[in-house]
């Protein structure tokens, strides 16, 4: 039980991570498509090609973002996932619990009935 819950702890850790650089990487392209700024160049050929250029990195950016999305909701499920295996873990110790206290009461009340009936036989030799 805490293996598999260490494993999805791990599992989400590792998505979590992918989602952070995936954040990154669309924050860097929307700083570059910024920085690019107006495509008004002198040479109309230059100009073509900024503005390809520029249409490409917003592409990729718009790529970034639906990449972005998709990760986020991974990584929401897995969180799911842990949690769930963690409410179940909890409620499996609780029931553990609660059966080795029934199990430990059992146990004395045996102990205390031999107890009892060895002091009723000592007592009952006495009186003899």
């Amino acid at each position: 039980r805490g293996r598999e819950l260490d494993r999805q702890r791990a599992e989400l850790a590792a998505r979590e991570q992918l989602r952070a650089r995936s954040a990154a990487t669309v924050q860097r392209l929307e700083a570059l498509n910024a920085q690019l700024g107006p495509t008004g160049a002198s040479a109309p050929s230059l100009a073509v090609n900024g503005a390809d250029y520029k249409q490409s990195v917003m592409q990729w950016a718009d790529q970034q973002r639906q990449h972005l999305a998709a990760r986020e909701a991974d990584v929401a499920v897995q969180r799911q996932a842990v949690l769930a295996m963690a409410r179940k873990q909890e409620a499996v110790g609780q029931l553990l619990d609660r059966v080795g206290a029934r199990l430990r009461a059992e146990d004395e009340r045996r102990q205390q009935k031999g107890q009892d009936e060895l002091a009723g036989q000592v007592w009952q030799r006495g009186r003899a």
